[in-house]
């Protein structure tokens, strides 16, 4: 297995973590999308949270990076996946999100500083804040015998690797409580130009 013609252009654009950034604000939100493959998100144009990330890695990995994710779960809303990337002992991250507030951060961050920096903006669209924990380093290069990259089909092991990820920081129960809302500027500027469709809501 091996890239296209056509993905090698496009990965070839992506000379930086920001040009990779940029390519995903520039893809349409998919509200309806699930696990797609870098292949699959090149070919429809088309990204949510999760496969957003997974280009992310990819194109990454071209750069020379190691394909690695964290994944931040959350209370009372979806949880997020970033793209991860160490620099000189400091981390960065690359994100497809619906939310402003939730997509890259610079590569300056110790690895607890770096999951930690999205506190303040995860919030649900009643402006809860709702982060509650976030993984280890989740290494996708494990799974490149699988054709993680090109695959046709939802990537349930990558789901499943998640899932079993160690924990590297959990809000205390006891402090959840006195965790406040978002102001209503913060809410609105995280909103700005959300796909409706794609917003956590509570049922009824």
């Amino acid at each position: 297995m091996g890239w296209t013609a056509r993905e090698r252009r496009i990965l070839a654009e992506l000379k930086t973590p920001a040009h990779i950034q940029h390519y995903l604000d520039e893809l349409d939100y998919d509200e309806e999308g699930g696990g797609d493959s870098p292949r699959v998100v090149m070919r429809n144009e088309k990204a949510q949270c999760f496969s957003g990330v997974l280009f992310a890695c990819a194109a990454l990995r071209e750069l020379g990076f190691p394909p690695r994710l964290m994944y931040i779960d959350a209370a009372s809303d979806d949880g997020h996946c970033l793209a991860i990337y160490e620099s000189g002992g400091l981390w960065g991250a690359i994100g497809k999100s619906n939310f402003t507030t939730l997509r890259s951060r610079e590569a300056i961050y110790p690895y607890i500083a770096l999951g930690l920096s999205y506190f303040e903006g995860f919030f649900n669209v009643y402006g809860k804040r709702t982060m509650r924990s976030f993984t280890v380093p989740v290494e996708l290069e494990r799974f490149e015998p699988r054709g993680w990259r090109f695959s046709e089909n939802e990537l349930l092991y990558i789901d499943r690797a998640i899932d079993k990820a160690p924990k590297a920081w959990v809000l205390p129960r006891k402090i959840i409580r006195n965790v406040s809302s978002v102001s209503e500027q913060l809410r609105h500027a995280g909103l700005l130009g959300s796909k409706a469709a794609g917003l956590w809501r509570r049922n009824g």
